[in-house]
Order: C-alpha cells, then structure tokens, then sequence
C-alpha cells in the first residue's frame, strides 16, 4: 500500500491541502533562486516599471501603475469583470521574467498570509514555460504533464489540483512558442483555449514580447486574453538610469571618473543613443558591469553614435557577466568566459552553415549537437563502430553459438554492411521517444502492420537458411520460431514509438531528448532480448541453458541491430551525441557537458528556447558572435558581475 500510495497519492481535500503547501514551498524556493540568478533581489534590482491598463495599448484606460515588486497586487485588482487575469509585455531585455518571479512570489506571500480554512481554496501560482505545447493538446492535460516535469507532482494529484482550481499558471514562454516553418501559430491556439471554457473564468497570467503579442492579438481579431488587465513594462527613464548608475557608484565607494563621464553624458543627453540604448535593465546591468571592470570602455560608450553600435559594445559583455553568475560552482568550473566563447562560437558558426545549406540557421536542437563536431566525421565514425559492434561481432558470436563458427564468419560481414548502410543513410536523426498512451491518436495500427511484415521477412530468411544448412523441419521449425519472436518485437517498439507531432502532444522538454532517444533503445534491446531467449529456448528442444545464452545472445544481438539500423526505435541521435562528446573531450571545441552548459547559457540569457530547440537571445547577437569570435579577448570587456535579464 505505501508503495502503490508513492505512485497513486490521496487526493482527498485533506492531502490535497497539504500538498499544495508543499508544492507552494517548492515554487518559492525556484523562484527565488532565479531571482538571485538573474541579480533581481528587490534590495538591488533596477526601478523597472509598469502601466496597468484594461486593454492592451489603451493609454485612455490606465488603471494605475507602480514597480515590478508591486505587480501581485495590481493581479487582484477590486474590478471583478477581469477575474484575476493578467497579461505582462514588454521589450526584449525589459525584465519580464523578473516580473514573473515578483508575480509568483507576491501571491505566495498573499496566501501564506490566509487562514488554515481559505488557503485550502486558494490557487498556487506556477510558472510554466509553453515553449513544447503543440497547440492542440488540452491545456489542463498539458499542465498536467509540466507539472510532472518541473515540480514531480503525480498525475492525479496535478490533475485534482487542476480541476480543484488549486493551480494558477504563470504562462512564461509565449514568444517563443511558434518556429518559422510556417506552420499554424501554436502561441495563438493557446490563447484560444485560455478563452474558452474552463479556463476563460479561471485566474490565469500570461507574459510575452510586446511585438508578438501585437502580432497574435491581430491573429484572433481580439485582445489576446479576454478579460485581463495588461501590465507593460516601461522602460527605465534616463533619470532613473542616472540615479541607479549613481547609486551603484556609491555603493561600491569607487571615485571612478569613467562612472562620472557615462552620468555626466546621460545628463547632458537624455535622448541620446546612449540613454535610448540602456532603457532595458539587460543593457544596463552589463553597463554596470563593464564599469566595474573595464572603465576605459566609458569613453567609447558615449562616443558611439547609435543605438545599436552601443549595443555591440556591450554585447562582448554579456559571456564575462554570465559567467559571473556561477559564483565558483563546482560543476561550472569549465565554464570560463574562454570556454564559453569558444562554445557560442562554435555553435553560431554551425548554425550558419545549417542556414547556408538551406536548413534552419536559427535554432538548434539537443539530438541535432552531433553536428557541431562535423557531419561527415561522425556519420564516418558512426558507421564503423555501428557496423563492427552491432552487426559484425556479436553477430558473428550469435550464429557460432547456434550454427558454427564458418556460418558465423559468413553473416557477420553481410550484417555488418548492412547496418553499416543503414546508418550511414540515415543523415540526420531524430531523438525517438517510446510512450504507451499518445493524447493525439494510436500507433498500434501501424505497430500491427509493420510487426506482420517484420515477422514474415525474419520467418522465410531464418527458414531458408536453416533449411539450407540443417533440413526442412528444422528450418520450418526456425522460421515459426524466428518469425513470430521478430514479429512482436518490432510491433510493439513500433507502436509505442511517438512522432515529433506525438512527442509535443507529450510535452517534449528540450533537455530530456538524448535521455528520452536512449531509453526507447534500451527498451528495444530488452524487447529483442526476451523475444529471442523465450523463442530459442523453445526451439532448443529441452537443452534450457544453451538456449537461454544463445537467446540472450541472439535477442541483445537483434535489438541492436534493429536500433541502429535506420533507428527503428531510437539509438541513432543517442549514439551520434555520445560520438560527439567524446570529440568535444578531445577537442574542446564545445562542451563536454551539452546539456547542462545549453541550459546554463539559457538561464544566463545568452540563449533561449523556441519550442524543444535552442536559440541565440538575439539574431544580432549570433550573427555578432559569428564574426567577432573571442568578443572578451578583441573588445577588452571582463566583467565580473551582472544584472543580465530576460
């Protein structure tokens, strides 16, 4: 009972209630650790603020307006016809992710506040980014997953919260929903749910670029999400640049004249390039930082004519500022502004030759690495190693095990170019996925189909060649044994294989596709591996252990073979990326770490994610890595700490 209990929880209002205090407590500590991440303590954090209207972009309807630590009060304004519902804008770099931590954290505190009776009504605000929604899948289901994912709540007690009204979703990640495919708008189709039934009288916030929610907004004819009070960010007033560049001066005690000359040139032009480019906390906090360590660069600053020159400026400040953010943590201790530099480089240049072969040259996904370390070279290496391991050797152990060692001799070199071909063909895979239920449909149709026609090549091919070896009855006994064990393998890793369209209706996360790919090989492998020592056990007439090996053999040979030949149920994009860390080891041309140094250069606002891929923060800035290289050793610029925003 405990343990079913640790895989089906109580949910009645009694657990119910204690768990959304502990998943309350869950939310606060991640929010406020970002927040210390992004250098956004209230005590220290910019005087960003926002306008409150009852419409987006309705100057005659403004509601009020304050500071971004204010923002969960203006959430629950008296005025009932907005139910609690919030849209946050802004500019890119305006801070809206701090808004959010400031959001989630100041309703926490609100219900914190209430009595043991009304906390057990009120919601949770969990922030969610919507970057792998399909746009077609339910919405509540679809949080049902995220919240599995990011804060391990099991999928009955998420859905009873759920339908309890117990979850208030913060929606993070709007902009970064739709890719430029052409495919429908994923971000619009979310809006649509959040303004039908359930969820159009359910308190809801939501944050995107100001642009793109223009641009979805024109999409459904209509204000985006009905009934909600739109907060926008304002940008920093030159004033407020002047006195928050003063007041970190005097804060740090330095006499510094190059703080001086930057204040002195805001004063005297509050409407300069310079003023109109440090409007985003982004740019000012790396301004800050790069005076704290590189003061000559003040004097370019304020000569810089434009806007966007100032910005590239400060661009070669933004890996020295995120690496400052690590704070000497043990497992970014490679994480140099050298390394880092090297990396994004690497990265950006082979985003541009995705782009000039046609490709998309704007992101890049985990199963899609492999590239950085040359196409050609690891397709080479994959192939050999594939080829030898899978179908060479244990091949050839198989049929010397079960037939001799000349008929081993004989299909071990067959297998091996055989799976050598397929690998090699297959150019780019993809990360597969293996899931048992698929919200958008089933598989088990074509897993049916695709077993039959398996079962009936692997039948006659092990019939004619044991029949040509050993006798009829024997070869008519391989191919009834053969075929119905091939048969049922390949049916059932081809009916729980997931398409890409299946995997988002799953709720892909981009760090977990590698994870994902090789757990849907292992699982065939198993598959093989059982089907074969259940069938040649059987066919072994009563000698159990010589069929048990031969089986075990026999069964991890096929589940091999079949994984990396063509990538029947995953194992290609796995086996490339393991190739291609252990080229990064070697070469140092990127991380050896893909996955945990991609999420720290998401969180650290160098990168972001659009949908399961990574993408620069910025076009300007990827295409400024691309032809500067090294920015910290041909600018100068070494900053030792940030206020780098989202």
């Amino acid at each position: 009972m405990a343990l079913y209990r640790l895989w089906r929880p109580n949910t009645d209002q009694e657990s119910i209630a204690m768990l959304s205090d502990q998943l309350a407590a869950k939310v606060r500590k991640e929010e406020e650790r970002l927040r210390r991440e992004l250098r956004a303590e209230s005590s220290s954090y910019m005087p960003v603020a926002f306008t409150a209207t009852a419409q987006p972009h309705r100057a005659d309807e403004v509601l009020s307006s304050a500071e971004v630590a204010e923002i969960a009060t203006y959430f629950e304004l008296p005025d009932q016809r907005h139910r609690h519902r919030l849209v946050v804008l802004g500019l890119p770099g305006s801070g809206k992710t701090v808004a959010a931590t400031y959001l989630v954290t100041g309703l926490l505190d609100k219900r914190r506040d209430l009595a043991d009776a009304r906390r057990t009504d009120e919601p949770v605000p969990v922030r969610v980014n919507a970057a792998g929604w399909d746009g077609r899948q339910e919405f509540a289901r679809w949080l049902v997953t995220r919240l599995g994912y990011d804060h391990l709540l099991r999928p009955n007690v998420a859905q009873e919260m759920i339908d309890r009204g117990l979850i208030l979703p913060v929606i993070d990640g709007l902009d970064e929903m739709d890719t430029h495919d052409g495919e429908e708008s994923r971000a619009r189709a979310l809006l649509d749910r959040l303004n039908r039934p359930p969820w159009r009288d359910r308190p809801v916030a939501v944050l995107c670029r100001t642009t793109e929610f223009e641009q979805l907004t024109e999409l459904g004819e209509d204000n985006g999400l009905h009934g909600a009070i739109t907060v926008t960010l304002r940008p920093l007033l030159t004033d407020q640049v002047v006195d928050y560049l003063t007041t970190c001066q005097h804060d740090i005690g330095t006499p510094g004249t190059a703080w001086d000359e930057i204040t002195s040139h805001l004063r005297g032009h509050p409407s300069g390039p310079l003023a109109i480019a440090l409007q985003t906390p982004w740019l000012l906090g790396l301004t800050v930082s790069t005076l704290l360590t590189a003061p000559v660069t003040a004097g370019r600053l304020v000569t810089t004519v434009g806007p966007d020159a100032i910005r590239e400026q400060l661009f070669a400040a933004q890996i020295p500022a995120a690496v400052a953010t690590t704070g000497g943590h043990a497992k970014y201790r490679d994480h140099t502004s050298e390394n880092v530099e090297k990396w994004l480089c690497t990265l950006a240049r082979c985003l541009q030759q995705r782009r000039d072969t046609g490709r998309d040259g704007t992101s890049i996904r985990l199963d899609e690495i492999w590239e950085l370390a040359g196409i050609t070279r690891i397709r080479i290496v994959h192939t050999i190693v594939a080829g030898v391991a899978a179908g060479g050797l244990m091949t050839a152990l198989a049929f010397w095990l079960i037939s001799g060692t000349g008929l081993g001799l004989v299909f071990g070199p067959l297998i091996t170019c055989t799976v050598s071909y397929a690998v090699w063909s297959d150019v780019f895979p993809k990360a597969a996925r293996v899931s048992w239920n698929v919200p958008v449909g089933s598989r088990w149709w074509k897993g049916f189909v695709g077993g039959l026609m398996a079962g009936l090549a692997a039948g006659i091919a092990a019939g004619l060649v044991t029949g040509l070896t050993a006798g009829i009855i024997e070869g008519l006994t391989s191919g009834l044994t053969i075929g119905p064990t091939v048969g049922t393998a390949f049916g059932l890793i081809a009916g729980l294989r997931t398409s890409a369209t299946d995997q988002l209706a799953l709720v892909v996360d981009e760090r977990r596709l590698i994870r994902n790919d090789i757990r849907a090989a292992a699982l065939g492998v198993v598959f093989f591996a059982l089907m074969g020592m259940g069938g040649l056990t059987l066919a072994m007439n009563g000698e159990i252990t010589f069929g048990l090996t031969a089986g075990l053999v026999f069964g991890s040979t096929a589940g091999l073979v079949a994984t990396q030949s063509g990538g029947l149920m995953g194992g290609l994009a796995a086996s490339r990326s393991f190739l291609a860390v252990m080229n990064f080891c070697c070469t140092k041309e990127f991380s050896g770490k893909p996955v945990l140094f991609l999420d720290w250069a998401r969180r650290s606002g160098l990168l972001r994610v659009s949908g399961t891929a990574y993408q620069f923060r910025h076009e300007t800035y990827r295409q400024w890595i691309h032809d500067h290289g090294h920015a910290g050793e041909t600018t100068g610029f070494a900053p030792t700490g940030s206020s780098t925003l989202r």
